[in-house]
C-alpha cells in the first residue's frame, strides 16, 4: 500500500504512460505494482495479464472501474468493485493460482527465513495487454522497450529498498535490463531470473520426472506445499511442483546469501 503522495507521484507516471500508450493494447491505462502495507523489500516480475479479449470477466471488471482505479488495479487505496467471486485476487495469474506462491514459499523454507507471503510485492514487467481477438500474444519488442521507460520512471519515483528482485522470463529480464535496473548499483546483486511458470512449456518437461520423487529429493517443496495446505487436488499440481524444485536449486543460495544469515528460522 502506497502512502498518499508517492501514491499521487506514481500515478503521474501511469497517466503520463496512458497518453502514451500503443494503439493495439486492451487497457491504454498501465498499473502500479502491488505492495503490501508491511513489504518485505520482495518484488516479483511476471511478464503480463492474459486479457484475450473485453469480453472476458476480469475484462469487464476493469471496464467498470475509473482509470485511476485501473492503475491500481492490483491493490490501491481507492475504493473500487471487487472481483467478483474472488476478492483476494491480485490480477497476475501465476500469483493467484498459486504456482509463484509455492516457488517462494520453498525458497523461503530452503533458505530458513522467516518471510511472508503477505508481505510480497507482485506486478508485470509489461503493464499493457495486446489485442489479440482471443489468442494470447507475447509483448512485442516495441511494447518491451515502452515497459522499460515506464519501469525506469516508476523505480525513480519510487525509490524501492529491494531485498530481492525477482523475474520470470526471458521477458521481464529484457524490460528490466533496459530500464537499467539490473544494473543499477543499489540492484545489481540482488536479482534472481527464473522461468516463466508457462503450463505448456513446465509440461513439456516436467513430465519425465516423478512428482513424488521430486518431493523427497526437494524436501523444502513438499515442506512449502504443507505450509500453504495445497493438496494434490489443485490445479495443474505436478507443474506447480517442478517448477518449485526449479525455484529451490536456483533461488536458495541467492537469497541465503541475501539475507546475510539474519531473519533466519
Amino acid at each position: 500500500m502506497w502512502n498518499k503522495d508517492k501514491e499521487k507521484t506514481l500515478l503521474e507516471v501511469c497517466k503520463k504512460y496512458t497518453a502514451d500508450a500503443r494503439e493495439n493494447v486492451i487497457f491504454t491505462e498501465p498499473y502500479l505494482p502491488y505492495k503490501p502495507k508491511n513489504w518485505n523489500g520482495i518484488l516479483v516480475l511476471a511478464e503480463s495479464q492474459v486479457i484475450r479479449n473485453k469480453e472476458e470477466r476480469y475484462a469487464k471488471w476493469l471496464q467498470q472501474l475509473t482509470p485511476t482505479q485501473r492503475m491500481t488495479r492490483l491493490g490501491g487505496k481507492e475504493p473500487r468493485p471487487p472481483y467478483p467471486d474472488e476478492p483476494e485476487k491480485i490480477g497476475i495469474g501465476p500469483w493467484d493460482n498459486g504456482t509463484i506462491k509455492l516457488a517462494l514459499q520453498a525458497i523461503f523454507e530452503g533458505a530458513k527465513l522467516k518471510l511472508s507471503l503477505d508481505e510480497v510485492a507482485i506486478s508485470n514487467a509489461v503493464p499493457w495487454t495486446h489485442k489479440s481477438n482471443g489468442e494470447n500474444v507475447n509483448p512485442d519488442e516495441q511494447m518491451q522497450a515502452k515497459a522499460a521507460k515506464f519501469w525506469k520512471e516508476i523505480f525513480t519515483a519510487w525509490k524501492p529498498d529491494i531485498k530481492a528482485l525477482v523475474l520470470l522470463g526471458n521477458v521481464a529480464k529484457r524490460v528490466m535490463r533496459k530500464a537499467g535496473i539490473l544494473e543499477d548499483k543499489k540492484y545489481a546483486e540482488n536479482w534472481l531470473k527464473l522461468r516463466l511458470p508457462s503450463p505448456n512449456a513446465i509440461n513439456r518437461v516436467s513430465g519425465m520426472f516423478d512428482c513424488d520423487d521430486l518431493k523427497v529429493r526437494f524436501p523444502e517443496v513438499q515442506e512449502a506445499l504443507n505450509t500453504l495446505k495445497m493438496s494434490e487436488k489443485v490445479e495443474q499440481y505436478k507443474m506447480k511442483v517442478f517448477f518449485a524444485c526449479h525455484a529451490v536449486s536456483l533461488g536458495v543460495g541467492k537469497f541465503k546469501e541475501w539475507s546475510g544469515g539474519n531473519n533466519r528460522k
